[in-house]
């Protein structure tokens, strides 16, 4: 685990500071101001103070996104030039002023907020609230809009003005005839015009009801930015929403984003971490309602209603309401800071351009979005860095996969998708198909987009005419004469290792498969590193606990034999460990949620599945309760050979559960080496078999 990065906020600072790491100090409204939060465009008609726990919310938001920027990520190499692996995941403990603490501390209140960050940018929170010393006018840090407000407001919603959130605005104030408010964050003055522009055009749209629309800047002082990847600021995006939904009686809020985007499925295997984006995912949207149905004390939704559209279907959504011309005044790309010219409102290279042009062009709308607003063409442009050349490969390869994939091949190969399926509202095999209904149409869109450019381009690539990087001599062309046709150098058949918190694990010619957190896969890890090699689970246990920084260092000799240096535990330890008790509780709050969703659906699967569900959940409750004594104190292994075998036999079962599911060559390869599990565990695989471990 990364080291514990505490960030004072507000002053707020009443316990001993660290002096390594430095603490980071933020402050929204004090004399050290380093943090800037400003509100505009609202109407004086439509302003109200808002309760002081929304006020601490909007505090909390901008404190967490800040904290996001002024903490740089570090990790175990790069892919397309961002950090990825275990250093990738940062470590922070929060102490933050807030006006009403007793509800802040409340684990009701915690809990729900932790996991939700903790989800959304794959890092690790703890937060301390303490009184706030002396309040604000929020009322000075806004600049009121002259216009009257008319009418009653039937939704809010996240404007970040790309195609996505302007299809939304379209479908609720043209197509629904709804009266919107639309919410944006101004992260970027470079785009304000643009935005700007956008917005006009959207109020005057013929028959559409006029939408109403506010800005807020909440940004940091300069010296601070030093993490650009911002995995938070949907999270601050959304506080700010729901504060105003709030306001105005509403009891919900609207993300205006594509299925395929939300869902994120990393482009190839290799990246996932800052790649492998939630913003927008289910189960953050899932996480956001339960943080704030508990502030607000009544139960609040977070809407994704484009969930099951594709960017082409969203595309599609605005140029069937005849506002075609509005695609173009639209911006989606990610490195907007990059462009010098004015003429070129994206870069064509980020994975957003990348999207949005395929879209576009699958949907018929090129002319609507004209090919010289990007610096470098889809198809034809230019790509001179390989790792722009990686990544629109590897969007296509995915594509290309999916579009000759069946069902269980698609589940298989993507099984992180299986924490999607409790979260969208529907039974577990109706929202799998739906969600592989969703990847083969934009796969079908992306590889018809490609060979409709070959068509079009067809003597220039018999010529070769077009540059030697664009994407179709990329997919298409053959080496030129002289050109090396070495393939590159595979990765080792076999390997294990960190990715994150998570195990990516690839076994022969499969594609490398991703597991969620167990100490299974420690031990499992020390037994593929010495094949051969007996271990008792005394030795295994041993030998994770002096791998844990949190626990003290103690002296150990090493047992004979002993190659890698494990020992046996001394004295008394708990049959769970900590990562393990948290790997259980959040499990079981997942199981919770997806029962009460498979209740309602009254589905005949519907009672298989709750039978599975509740199988699993008394399997943990009774893990659980064998961890405890009947004081509710932790029980101790002590030198109990067999406790501490079931401990770790029991945790290496549940890991090959996990690879049973998703990689079944694996499984059973595993099975026959590592199951016989007693006091003395070992890895004894054939001769031709060997891993890496990174």
């Amino acid at each position: 685990m990364a080291p514990e990065r505490v960030i004072v906020c507000g002053g707020a600072a009443p316990a001993e500071l660290p002096t390594r790491p430095a603490p980071v100090f933020l402050d929204i409204f004090g004399r050290r101001q380093n943090v800037n939060l400003d509100l505009e465009g609202l109407s004086r008609t439509l302003w109200a103070d808002p309760p002081a726990p929304l006020r601490d919310l909007l505090d909390v938001a901008v404190y967490v996104y800040a904290a996001d920027q002024a903490v740089e990520r570090a990790g175990g190499g790069r892919v397309d030039g961002e950090e990825i692996g275990a250093g990738w995941r940062r470590n922070f403990r929060f102490r933050i002023p807030v006006r009403t603490p007793d509800l802040w501390n409340s684990d009701d209140v915690r809990t729900p907020l932790v996991s939700a960050l903790s989800f959304l940018s794959e890092d690790e929170y703890a937060f301390e609230f303490y009184p706030l010393r002396k309040d604000t006018d929020l009322k000075g840090r806004i600049n009121f809009n002259a216009n009257p407000f008319h009418g009653e407001v039937g939704e809010v919603a996240m404007f970040s003005g790309g195609l996505d959130s302007l299809a939304g605005a379209v479908q609720r104030s043209l197509v629904d005839g709804k009266q919107v408010l639309l919410v944006h964050h101004r992260s970027n003055e470079k785009m304000t015009p643009h935005y700007s522009r956008l917005v006009r055009a959207l109020r005057q749209v013929p028959g559409a009801r006029v939408p109403l629309h506010f800005t807020f800047r909440a940004n940091k002082a300069k010296r601070l930015g030093k993490e650009y990847t911002q995995r938070t600021r949907s999270f601050l995006f959304a506080a700010f929403g729901a504060v105003f939904a709030r306001m105005i009686g509403l009891d919900r809020l609207t993300f205006f984003e594509n299925g395929v985007t939300s869902l994120n499925l990393p482009p190839s295997a290799q990246v996932v971490g800052a790649r492998a984006s939630r913003t927008t995912h289910p189960r953050a949207l899932a996480g956001f309602e339960r943080f704030f149905t508990a502030v607000l004390g009544t139960r609040f939704k977070v809407e994704s209603p484009f969930l099951w559209d594709t960017k082409t279907d969203v595309v599609k959504r605005i140029a069937g309401a005849d506002c075609g011309n509005l695609i173009g005044l639209s911006t989606s790309c990610g490195h907007t800071w990059e462009l010098s010219s004015t003429k070129h409102t994206h870069c064509g290279l980020c994975s957003q351009c990348i999207d949005r042009r395929f879209a576009v062009l699958a949907a018929g709308q090129a002319g609507n979005d004209p090919q010289d607003r990007y610096a470098v063409e889809l198809l034809a442009g230019d790509r001179r860095d390989s790792r722009d050349r990686t990544m629109v490969a590897a969007y296509l390869d995915l594509a290309m996969r999916v579009e000759q994939m069946g069902e269980p091949e698609f589940f298989t190969q993507f099984g992180e998708l299986a924490r999607v399926l409790p979260h969208v509202g529907l039974p577990a095999n109706v929202g799998a198909t739906r969600v592989f209904d969703l990847y083969k149409r934009h796969a079908r869109y992306v590889t018809g987009v490609v060979r409709g450019g070959v068509g079009t381009h067809a003597e220039a690539i018999t010529r070769r005419e077009l540059p030697r990087n664009c994407l179709l001599r990329i997919v298409y062309d053959d080496p030129e004469p002289g050109e090396a046709t070495a393939e590159p150098p595979r990765p080792p058949g076999n390997s294990i290792r960190r990715r994150g918190r998570c195990w990516a694990i690839r076994f022969g010619e499969n594609e490398e498969q991703y597991y969620t957190p167990d100490i299974g896969f420690e031990y499992l890890r020390l037994l593929l590193a010495s094949p051969g090699s007996p271990f008792t689970a005394s030795q295994l246990a041993a030998a994770i606990r002096r791998r844990s920084k949190c626990e003290s260092s103690r002296e150990s000799t090493h047992a004979p034999g002993d190659t890698l240096g494990l020992a046996t535990p001394e004295g008394a330890d708990e049959i769970l460990d900590a990562k393990t008790r948290e790997n259980y509780r959040v499990r079981l709050a997942e199981i919770e949620e997806e029962m009460q969703l498979v209740t309602a659906s009254r589905t005949p699967e519907g009672v298989d599945r709750l039978d599975e569900l509740e199988r699993e959940k008394r399997f943990i409750l009774s893990e659980l309760a064998k961890a405890r004594t009947v004081r509710g104190q932790a029980r101790k292994l002590g030198d109990l050979r067999d406790r501490v075998r079931n401990r770790v036999c029991h945790a290496i079962r549940r890991a090959l559960v996990q690879v049973g599911n998703y990689d079944p060559p694996l499984a059973g390869h595993l099975r026959r080496p590592v199951l016989n599990l007693g006091h003395s565990l070992s890895y004894v695989p054939p001769a031709c078999v060997t891993w890496s471990l990174e």
